[in-house]
């Protein structure tokens, strides 16, 4: 072989090498930035699936799976059933300080009935739980802790929730109802 072709030669895997390189780390570059997209999108849930996963890939592939199928199904309320629900939530407001309890159990009843004509799946209460989270992503960590406190409260197995507890998960119920009834 003579040198120019083994210059030529060594000048084509040089670029091939520099190709590759490129390649990997604009490839690097867009996973990042997809991933990121995803926990701007997703917020905690994604924090926390990214955990419970040990993998972000992982997390954003079932976050954007979810979305689609709930998104899909979701309906909106109707001008008649937000007006209903509000005169619904009024009632818990004002029944709290007379009966926290039973006000704290009809903030859920209220929510869980949103959510079902909504159309989101409610088998269980993670199920709807993680149909909150990849459509209201900013209000699930304030379902889950209310939906927590109401089993304290309710539960057979908790010790029963203080007054202050069931009064923050009435906020917490608050800023879900508002999201799912918000036009």
């Amino acid at each position: 072989m003579s040198n120019t072709t083994l210059l030529v030669i060594g000048l084509i895997a040089l670029v091939v090498v520099v190709a590759l390189v490129v390649a990997f780390f604009v490839f690097r570059w867009r996973r990042q930035q997809r991933l990121e997209m995803a926990r701007e999108e997703y917020g905690p849930e994604y924090e926390r699936l990214a955990e419970e996963r040990g993998s972000e890939t992982e997390a954003e592939k079932e976050l954007r799976e979810r979305r689609e199928r709930v998104e899909d199904q979701i309906q909106p309320l109707s001008q008649e059933s937000r007006r209903r629900y509000d005169e619904e939530w009024q009632r818990v407001e004002r029944t709290f300080l007379d009966d926290p309890a039973g006000s704290l159990d009809e903030a859920d009843r209220v929510v869980e009935q949103i959510l079902i004509e909504r159309n989101f799946p409610t088998d269980s209460r993670q199920e709807a739980s993680e149909g909150v989270g990849v459509v209201y992503s900013g209000v699930v960590e304030d379902f889950r802790e209310a939906q927590r406190i109401h089993q304290e409260t309710t539960g057979s197995e908790g010790s029963g929730a203080d007054l202050e507890d069931m009064r923050q998960a009435i906020q917490k119920y608050r800023s879900v109802y508002q999201r799912l009834t918000e036009g």
